[in-house]
């Protein structure tokens, strides 16, 4: 278990966020888990409203969960999982280090597909074809996408550390075109509920570009603040 910050006021904790190295490296680059989940913590951090947190805060780094929030008020774990299929994560790997064009169809993905080969994945890079066109609601595909990474971390939650409050937060690099996250959201709470999510977690929060988007199981979302421009 690592502390990760340590403060006494919002006043610090905006100091704190800002001196925390959140940067996140290209995966050409040696990102790793530890890059994802600082980013994730410091906008959570930096966006969840002034309610959620008390002072004095402990924030602390370990393993199921990631992450604790230690304040007078309650102790909350924080579990944290990455939305992005591995097989678009390993070819934007293969992008970043040259191969096929620098504009490029964006190519589709279903939550849980194969592994394809080194080899698969080369030839579908230079090809380069644009492949099906996009069928059907983006707030639809988003919403299964999402739901399947929460029932993972429901079939692991035997083996987590339970605390006062248990969240789950999920880092969304899940493409897809022309989403509008208010339906989506609606569409997630509906399967989360249906999966008992709630039962194992009494908050999903969802971290996009733009937005975090919370469940308790009603949605709401939240502009993300920048956790190096806050204050």
């Amino acid at each position: 278990m690592t502390e990760l910050l340590r403060v006494d006021t919002r006043a610090d904790l905006q100091a704190a966020l800002k001196s925390l190295d959140s940067s996140v490296p290209k995966r050409s680059e040696g990102r790793r888990a530890e890059h994802t989940e600082r980013f994730c913590i410091a906008h959570l951090l930096a966006t969840l409203p002034h309610a959620y947190i008390s002072f004095p805060l402990v924030v602390l780094h370990e393993d199921k969960p990631y992450f604790v929030l230690s304040m007078p008020s309650c102790s909350i774990g924080i579990e944290h999982t990455e939305a992005v299929a591995e097989n678009v994560a390993r070819a934007q790997f293969l992008r970043e280090k040259g191969h096929g064009p620098d504009a490029y169809f964006a190519p589709h993905a279903v939550p849980g597909e194969a592994r394809k080969t080194m080899t698969e994945l080369l030839e579908e890079i230079e090809r380069d074809e644009a492949g099906d066109g996009w069928v059907g609601d983006s707030g639809e595909l988003w919403s299964k996408a999402m739901a399947h990474y929460a029932e993972r971390k429901i079939a692991k939650a035997a083996s987590f550390r339970r605390y006062e409050k248990n969240w789950l937060l999920i880092y969304d690099n899940w493409f897809l075109p022309g989403l509008r996250i208010g339906t989506a959201a609606v569409r997630l709470s509906v399967r989360l509920s249906r999966l008992s999510v709630f039962d194992v977690f009494d908050t999903v929060f969802v971290l996009s570009d733009a937005t975090l988007c919370e469940f308790s199981p009603d949605p709401f979302i939240h502009k993300i603040i920048d956790p190096k421009a806050a204050g």
